[in-house]
């Protein structure tokens, strides 16, 4: 009988230990994103990706309007809808281009590559730092003749790291590989007309970073600095590498109005170009994020 007994308490205190390690585990690491108070909006980056993946039932909205020359350079618009698979762990999306491109040859508009991309959110707000890896798709719908896009198949593998650093200051890392198959290089004849000359495989590589600062909960400011080391296929069908650097300074702020989050800002990118400097340019953004079922309440809001 006293056997019996000693193997029930056994039993039961075992059970309050997993209980209390399951707790433990549950509770938000020191120094991660929950270990403080929640801020009004999460979507703080213009040209980087956050480590934050869509919640249950909300969608989000993206549009960027991109002056590459504030004296008059080519503009590039994009549309961007965030779906969340399931909620927080499995996100798609889809990105759509719209060029307005200044040329030596004249003016030419038209629609880019789509890109639709799958991320994963591999380390969640409670661990030290978030983790989202991800995979985009490229799709050659532009037309790469008049440099609305590649003209070739691509594929992009990134990985994007969130680090929460107190209640007000927020980080951001990025890095990337991009691989487009049988790019098309066009050559301009002397009727005016683009001829293909060239097809090339090309590499491309991004990397970059981005303080995020909380004046207050609905508004922040950040810098951003992003690092590209692109290819493209030369007049003669040869190879060549360049870095295009950009550091972006700028803000950004929420509006909630009923069921609808919004989320407008504004930045002046300064462009390099193999370290020198090149230009600056002018950049707006502008989010939505409704909620469509009003009685689910989302844990992040």
């Amino acid at each position: 009988m006293t056997r019996l007994f000693n193997l029930v308490v056994l039993s039961l205190l075992s059970g309050l230990v997993n209980a209390q390690t399951e707790k433990l585990n549950d509770f938000p690491k020191k120094g991660s994103y929950l270990y403080y108070p929640q801020p009004a909006f999460e979507d703080n980056s213009f040209l980087l990706e956050e480590a934050i993946t869509q919640e249950k039932n909300i969608m989000q909205y993206i549009s960027n309007f991109y002056f590459d020359n504030i004296k008059g350079g080519d503009f590039i618009y994009s549309f961007t809808q965030e779906i969340p698979i399931t909620h927080l762990k499995h996100q798609i999306s889809y990105t759509l281009y719209y060029n307005v491109l200044h040329q030596k040859t004249g003016r030419s508009n038209g629609l880019g590559d789509i890109t639709i991309g799958y991320h994963y959110m591999l380390s969640d707000k409670k661990a030290w730092a978030m983790v989202v890896p991800g995979f985009n798709l490229i799709l050659p719908t532009g037309k790469a003749s008049s440099l609305n896009g590649a003209g070739g198949l691509g594929g992009q593998a990134t990985l994007a790291v969130t680090k929460r650093i107190s209640q007000r200051l927020i980080t951001h890392y990025n890095v990337g590989y991009t691989y487009i198959s049988k790019a098309d290089r066009y050559t301009s004849v002397a009727n005016g007309s683009n001829v293909l000359s060239y097809e090339r495989d090309l590499q491309h590589v991004n990397a970059g970073a981005s303080v995020i600062w909380y004046q207050t909960r609905k508004f922040n400011w950040m810098i951003e600095y992003v690092s590209n080391f692109v290819s493209e296929i030369r007049a003669d069908g040869s190879l060549t590498h360049t870095n295009h650097t950009t550091f972006n300074p700028g803000f950004r702020f929420a509006i909630d109005h009923k069921l609808v989050q919004i989320v407008p800002g504004v930045s002046a990118p300064v462009m390099l170009t193999d370290g020198k400097y090149d230009r600056v340019g002018l950049f707006f953004y502008l989010s939505f994020e409704p909620e469509y079922l009003p009685f689910y309440k989302p844990k992040g809001r």
